[in-house]
């Protein structure tokens, strides 16, 4: 009997189904206004590749959804950045922004912690802000709990567990995006023109 046992063991290991979490055709609006300035967002290889098992024994412990954090934060940037610039990119390596839009931004985005415990997801995304020098403009950490989602765990089991994962890293991933949007609109217009102000260096650029 207590070598059956051992032999089993293996086997649920073994057996264990994954299920792959990211969002999938998610849009939705903005309030902040667009702006005429570039933004390059660095989001390295690393990050996305970063993979987050989760368990639960409510929903079937041979079960694990393999939360994909790096790729769920390029999706909210993707939404959200191209509707706050008037040029967005992404890309794997940072370099510091020296393209002649007005007001260039570089933003180097990772996910310091990712986890879903009590049916709920919890995020954090580092932001470091650059401009055309090498101080950053601002670093900061925004950590964010989504809605909980255990009803929907309860009563729908290991076929409602990707939606409750999904949903909760969604509304999570929205509020530090709510918030990473304030601190950069700030930056913005600590660095717009005076009214009236003539582009000199422009001007005496093109002169001959």
């Amino acid at each position: 009997m207590k070598r059956s046992a051992m032999l089993f063991l293996p086997l649920l290991a073994t057996a264990c189904i994954h299920h792959r979490i990211e969002f999938s055709d998610i849009q939705h609006p903005i309030s902040t206004p667009k702006q005429n300035a570039a933004m390059v967002v660095v989001i390295d290889q690393a990050t996305l590749d970063q993979t987050v098992d989760v368990h639960s024994w409510m929903t079937g412990i041979a079960h694990s959804w393999d939360a994909r954090p790096g790729q769920m934060l390029k999706q909210v940037a993707d939404v959200e950045l191209p509707q706050m610039f008037s040029s967005y990119e992404v890309t794997a390596t940072y370099q510091p922004p020296t393209w002649g839009a007005d007001r260039p931004l570089a933003l180097q985005l990772t996910v310091p912690s990712y986890r879903f415990e009590n049916f709920h997801a919890t995020v954090s995304v580092r932001a470091i802000a650059h401009g055309r020098s090498e101080a950053p403009l601002f670093d900061k950490t925004y950590t964010k709990d989504g809605d909980t989602q255990g009803g929907k765990m309860f009563w729908g089991g290991a076929f409602a567990m990707k939606s409750a994962i999904r949903q909760s890293s969604y509304d999570a991933y929205r509020k530090v995006f709510a918030d990473l949007r304030q601190d950069i609109q700030e930056v913005l217009e600590a660095r717009a023109p005076q009214a009236g102000q003539a582009s000199a260096p422009a001007e005496a650029a093109g002169s001959p």
